[in-house]
């Protein structure tokens, strides 16, 4: 009985055994061999004869590992991407419309230079445009004059309104015309200018019949704003209506006691009037202006008499000869002339119906304009 107790319990611990085996082969590998684990023997009674079934089970670790499968040692295939999908009709355009709006949406300074091509071309045409017009956009005058003056009363009493006579005064005139908004396309405003002249007489002394000296000194300037129109044509045409201020300085101052009334005046007006260049022929132009002079300050002379009015009116005529384009000499002459009315009473110490104030200058200089 005993016996086939032994025998019994043998079985199951070699069934145990075979058991541990191929699951020890299965478990991964570690970096340092494992030990290998045995069953803790049965304590019995009694010891009993070796058995065969009592021999002890190979070591895991010498035990031959499994093959691995063919297909675990083949090489991994390449892994194709995904197809990219299509993408849809309008995206190029949708694209090329963002791209677009930003441009447009761009600032005039994003170039780098603060102007796009597109302003460029636009100023290019708009100059082109200008000069083709014959639209000046700033001109500036030099010329050297002969002045002369003549005053005179009418219906005078006594020896002190005795006449005055500047025969010949040489001056020096300088001019400036601007029109800023020349190169843009407004119709009325890119032919609204500024124009300026300013003319003094040097070297001049003037002297009575006696012989006593007179310090004289003559200054003449004006300003004013100009409004033109130009007509082009095979013989064009240029118009203008301006207005401003005129004045004129001639100033007298003698040490002696002298037997007349100096006419030393400070004359400033308003000046309205109208002006014209025409192309004769070739290189040749002529011009015209007249305008109208309202006295505001008539100066010390007038100051003389009881209730003086003066008024004036002033003139220029004159022509142009174009040397190279924006350079062309100019012959020209400006007459102005004063006429004043008085209203004396019989106890007045001087007593006169009125005067004629005439000034003249004639020169020639030269002008360029672009």
């Amino acid at each position: 009985m005993r016996q086939g107790f032994s025998f019994a319990r043998g079985l199951v611990l070699a069934a145990a055994l075979v058991t541990a085996s191929p699951i020890a082969s299965a478990a991964p590998a570690k970096h340092g061999k494992a030990k290998p684990k045995h069953a803790t023997p049965v304590a019995t009674d009694t010891p009993s004869a070796p058995d065969a079934t009592d021999k002890p089970s190979a070591k895991p670790e010498d035990s031959a590992p499994p093959k691995p499968e063919d297909s675990a040692l083949a090489k991994p295939e390449a892994i194709t991407p995904p197809a990219a999908e299509p993408a849809p009709p309008n995206a190029t355009n949708a694209t090329s419309e963002s791209g677009a709006s930003l441009a447009l949406d761009a600032p005039p300074g994003a170039g780098g230079n603060g102007s796009s091509p597109v302003d460029h071309e636009a100023l290019g045409r708009r100059e082109a445009a200008r000069m083709a017009a014959g639209r000046t956009e700033v001109g500036v005058y030099v010329g050297v004059d002969i002045g002369n003056r003549r005053f005179k009363y009418s219906d005078a009493l006594g020896t002190l309104l005795g006449p005055y006579n500047l025969t010949i005064a040489p001056m020096a005139t300088f001019g400036l015309e601007a029109y800023p908004l020349a190169a843009s396309d407004l119709p009325v405003l890119r032919d609204l200018g500024f124009r300026g002249r300013v003319s003094r007489a040097f070297g001049l002394d003037s002297a009575t019949r006696a012989g006593d000296k007179i310090e004289t000194s003559w200054t003449r300037y004006s300003g004013e704003i100009r409004e033109r129109l130009l007509i082009p044509g095979q013989h064009p045409l240029e118009f203008g209506a301006f207005f401003g201020a005129d004045a004129t300085n001639f100033v007298m101052k003698s040490d002696s006691k002298l037997l007349a009334l100096l006419p030393s005046a400070r004359t400033v007006s308003l000046r309205f009037g109208l002006d014209g260049r025409v192309l004769i022929a070739g290189r040749f132009s002529a011009m015209l202006g007249i305008a109208y002079l309202a006295v505001t300050s008539p100066g010390e002379i007038y100051e003389r008499f009881r209730d003086a009015h003066v008024s004036g009116i002033d003139a220029d005529l004159g022509c142009a000869l174009a040397i190279v384009p924006g350079l062309e000499a100019r012959l020209g002459g400006r007459y102005t002339r004063y006429f004043s009315s008085f209203q004396p009473k019989v106890w007045d110490t001087i007593v006169a119906g009125g005067a004629l104030d005439e000034q003249l200058q004639v020169g020639l200089g030269v002008r360029y304009a672009h």
